[in-house]
């Protein structure tokens, strides 16, 4: 495993516990009949004793062990707390801190050989004093500076307000800038955009917290679960250093309860079953979390009796969802998502199918999505894919009428366009052929009822989008710029509309909506549901 990214984390946590046993020995030192202090010095100890095994800094670790045996002497009174032992102790959390200063600087960790050696005289009850080869009570103290603090929630949320605001600001000067067209002026705000880019990066990093956060609540509920189900669970988890955006890691905590539960319930089968079925009685979940350029994947699998596709297709054709010679795999996996449910059992603990519903429903608002795979009899993984940041994304701006609207890049597989003869259709449902697969294609000008101010219909600019396996054209009037965008909040009245999934300002100070790619698949689906046209070959430009 490779150790070094874990280094900061461990320097963290590693100088704490030093400071810990230094304030302890000193109220020690004042009452040593206060049994508070030596309980919260071994704990501090052992835990920096293990931290440093993990580590491999084996001499840290010989250190720690041979001062546990000195507070273990005290404690059970056959070694006097004296001025020379807590001389020994002090001295020993001096080379601590200097070792995890030298360890900070890629340097090697002190020799403590001799510090151990009179530790170990002391145990045995010999007098003498214990020295470390540094030399350390002949060097100043001196105050080390400070490499972390900790920010409210609330102060990180108010600058990153100031930082959209910062970025319109800027916008809005990109496009005094044009107009103008002087030098001076240009050279101010180009340098400008790159100070707001780094003031938002940083502020974007500071938001950014790791999973662990909430991973860390699953062990005792998946514990309590296991015990309520009669079950025996073990729960992997890896990846808990990924980092996630503060809002976006608040709201897929639900998902992941859901999925979990789901896992425990459904998943995972009785002891008695699992022995029957070849099985260890202990059955696993895994959650893991990890990166993939520019988002994160979390995924939560079992080792249990995964989805029996059979059953669940005759399920669905029984009721009416699909019919017996369709129903492919992918079909079948979909309806999960949508509130349908084989069991007619109903716990306390989970319900696959209303559970199911909620995370897909919620993933999608955060523009992300979810996968599942499945090996009747030996698993289960639900993949959820999510975007690293809800606040700035990446946009293309398109024309529509007199409107504007922001595509999220991240949903854009392609720009074409094509000639409007080529389009081919009757009513709403229109297609088009790119690379000899259809590509159903949805106007904007029509969704939105407004007039189209195109200057030419030789061309038809399509933006093509895809989510998860969903891929359809946009029809727009033309396709104007690409930049960074601050996700504003849709009033009540838009967001009942499903189209939009947010706002933001440009630099005129006009209001843009961001389009809701989720639920534009949705409409298509409808609309496809209700028309069965085919396509021809079309010639395109990309």
């Amino acid at each position: 495993m490779d150790m070094e990214k874990y280094r900061k984390t461990f320097l963290s946590e590693a100088k704490r516990h030093v400071a810990t046993v230094n304030k302890s020995l000193l109220e020690l030192e004042k009452n040593p009949t206060e049994t508070a202090m030596m309980d919260e010095m071994f704990r501090a100890l052992h835990t920096l004793k293990g931290m440093s095994a993990t580590m491999h800094y084996d001499n840290m670790e010989k250190l720690c062990h041979a001062m546990e045996d000195v507070l273990d002497g005290i404690k059970n009174e056959k070694i006097d707390l004296t001025g020379n032992t807590t001389d020994a102790l002090f001295e020993c959390f001096d080379f601590l801190d200097l070792s995890l200063k030298q360890i900070s600087e890629n340097k090697p960790e002190g020799n403590v050989a001799t510090l151990v050696d009179g530790l170990k005289r002391i145990t045995e009850g010999e007098e003498g004093e214990v020295k470390g080869e540094a030399g350390l009570a002949t060097m100043p103290h001196t105050l080390e500076k400070i490499q972390a603090i900790e920010v409210d929630v609330e102060t990180l949320d108010t600058l990153m307000n100031l930082t959209e605001e910062l970025l319109i600001s800027k916008l809005k000067l990109d496009q005094i800038k044009t107009e103008a067209g002087i030098d001076e002026l240009t050279y101010v705000v180009d340098s400008l955009e790159r100070v707001v880019e780094d003031t938002q990066y940083n502020i974007m990093q500071a938001r950014m917290v790791p999973v662990g956060f909430i991973f860390n609540r699953f062990p005792r509920m998946i514990r309590d679960l296991a015990k309520q189900e009669n079950k025996q669970v073990n729960l992997i988890m890896e990846g808990n250093e990924i980092k996630l955006d503060r809002a976006l890691l608040d709201e897929i905590g639900e998902p992941l309860i859901h999925l979990l539960r789901n896992a425990v319930d459904h998943g995972i089968e009785s002891p008695t079953e699992r022995k029957e079925a070849g099985k260890k009685t202990e059955g696993t979940i895994r959650l893991t979390a990890k990166r993939e350029k520019g988002y994160a994947i979390i995924e939560v699998e079992d080792d249990g009796r995964g989805l029996d596709l059979e059953k669940i297709k005759k399920s669905a054709v029984k009721q009416g969802l699909i019919f017996k010679e369709g129903g492919g795999k992918e079909q079948i996996m979909d309806l999960l998502f949508k509130g349908f449910s084989t069991t007619k059992k109903v716990t306390n603990v989970s319900g696959r199918g209303v559970g199911l519903n909620v995370v897909k429903n919620k993933v999608d608002n955060l523009g992300g999505e979810i996968k599942v795979e499945s090996n009747p009899g030996k698993r289960s993984k639900f993949m959820i894919k999510l975007p690293l940041t809800l606040a700035i994304i990446k946009a293309l701006f398109v024309g529509v009428g007199d409107q504007q609207y922001a595509v999220p890049i991240s949903f854009i597989e392609r720009l074409v366009s094509v000639k409007e003869k080529d389009v081919k259709g009757v009513l709403n449902y229109e297609t088009i052929v790119l690379d000899e697969e259809d590509i159903p294609l949805i106007r904007l000008n029509n969704l939105f009822n407004i007039e189209s101010n195109a200057e030419s219909s030789d061309n038809q600019p399509i933006v093509v989008v895809k989510k998860e396996e969903e891929k359809f054209g946009l029809g727009v009037d033309s396709l104007l710029d690409e930049q960074d965008i601050v996700v504003k909040p849709l009033n009540k009245a838009v967001r009942e509309n499903k189209y939009f999934a947010g706002s933001t300002i440009i630099g005129s100070g006009q209001a843009i909506l961001i389009l809701d790619v989720a639920n534009l698949v949705v409409i298509r689906k409808k609309i496809n549901e209700e028309h069965d046209v085919s396509a021809q070959p079309i010639e395109v430009v990309e």
